[in-house]
């Protein structure tokens, strides 16, 4: 029997877990004030000094940036000044207190008793690194009601035929706070990445679907009888999607016009893959903050990745850049192609290098690493765009 649609979804989109339980590596207490800074893998949290308190080595569940906390009793303490999806709650957000980034909440994990408990008794079973093992792997979002907050704009009740559809992989980068000990480590000392600006903008996918393919014939939905041209030809059919919803064609979609007006939908026509996936990001002047100071009412496209939908992988970095020159297909700038140590030999100064501004003006936002490779990839985010946008 074949997969669900949502079984193949659930595959090919890139999990984040926004809530997990992370080891204490180091403990800072602050001058003249009653905090601390609390190191858990590449992050660092400035909390209140406990009683009893952290230690190294101390189990914590960790909050990533961006969580929406929906008004809950287990977290009254917690400011509750902003709505999400119908809820009130708190976004947790990077912050400057006393003059040191703090990014994320961290809980001792013994205050999670529905947690903790069933951690030691595992121990018992299977011994305390194993148990730890799998206790770290997992992500406690759901049973804390915990969603990932986004952009209004990502959001908003335009026009769609439903999902995106199953077969395209939603892009998705850790941070490399995350993976910091991984690539940094000698064994990955020589591999080779792509190292692209990241924009200030929200994911966006342009698709062709050549009708006589299977996924035309049983994994799309029905067009509307007055769907514009621009959706279909004699050969193809053709998408605009967001991260959740496949849009409809209409005047007031900011991703459709966008994609028209950079004339991608043609273009992709022309590319030698019969189904495939442009993906990048919409920016512009209703974007986010526009950080990138896009005049009013003006919008771009701008490519990072083609997903190849028959073999379900993506192109090479240097195959999607080639692509995107010879069609005339905006790419996201190219910082340059080596390893992680040619570029940086730690993660400070990795940071570092993040700061300042971008090839497309405004304050640049970080890097996207991809591996020539494999399907790899991470995201260094620099700090002054995070405090510049509260994020």
């Amino acid at each position: 029997m074949g997969k669900s649609l949502s079984s193949v979804q659930a595959g090919l989109t890139p999990t984040r877990k926004l809530v997990s339980v992370r080891e204490v590596s180091k403990i800072e207490r602050l001058p003249g004030c009653n905090l601390v800074a609390i190191h858990v893998d590449g992050w660092t949290v400035v909390a209140p000094a406990r009683r009893p308190p952290l230690d190294v080595g101390d189990l914590v569940l960790y909050f990533e940036i961006d969580c929406f906390i929906p008004t809950s009793g287990r977290f009254w303490e917690l400011e509750r000044n902003e709505w999400f999806g119908g809820q009130k709650g708190h976004r947790v957000k990077s912050a400057r207190i006393r003059h040191r980034l703090s990014q994320g909440l961290v809980y001792p994990l013994r205050e999670f008793c529905d947690i903790a408990t069933p951690f030691e008794e595992r121990a018992e079973v299977v011994g305390r690194d194993a148990a730890k093992e799998e206790l770290m792997a997992k992500s406690f979002a759901e049973l804390l009601g915990v969603v990932k907050w986004e952009f209004t704009e990502t959001a908003l009740a335009l026009p769609n035929l439903g999902s995106t559809p199953a077969f395209i992989r939603m892009p998705g980068w850790s941070r490399i706070q995350d993976v910091e000990a991984e690539w940094f480590s000698p064994r990955w000392r020589r591999k080779m990445w792509q190292i692209t600006e990241k924009l200030d903008g929200v994911t966006m996918t342009v698709y062709k679907i050549a009708k006589d393919s299977r996924w035309a014939a049983g994994c799309l939905p029905a067009l509307p009888a007055d769907c514009p041209s621009t959706m279909q030809d004699n050969k193809n059919r053709y998408g605009v999607c967001s991260r959740k919803e496949d849009f409809i064609d209409r005047p007031d979609n900011v991703y459709w016009q966008t994609a028209k007006a950079s004339g991608v939908l043609a273009k992709i026509s022309r590319f030698p893959l019969p189904n495939l996936a442009a993906q990048g990001e919409l920016v512009g002047s209703s974007i986010g903050g526009n950080t990138m100071q896009y005049p009013e009412g003006e919008h771009e496209f701008v490519v990072f990745a083609i997903w190849d939908i028959d073999r379900g992988a993506y192109l090479r970095p240097r195959r999607v850049e080639e692509l995107c020159r010879k069609f005339g297909i905006k790419h996201a700038p190219v910082v340059g192609y080596c390893s992680l140590n040619e570029f940086a030999r730690d993660l400070d100064e990795l940071l570092r290098k993040a700061e300042g501004e971008g090839k497309l003006d405004g304050v640049l936002e970080g890097f996207v690493f991809r591996s020539m490779d494999s399907a790899d990839s991470f995201k260094v985010i620099s700090n002054s765009w995070l405090s510049l946008t509260g994020k």
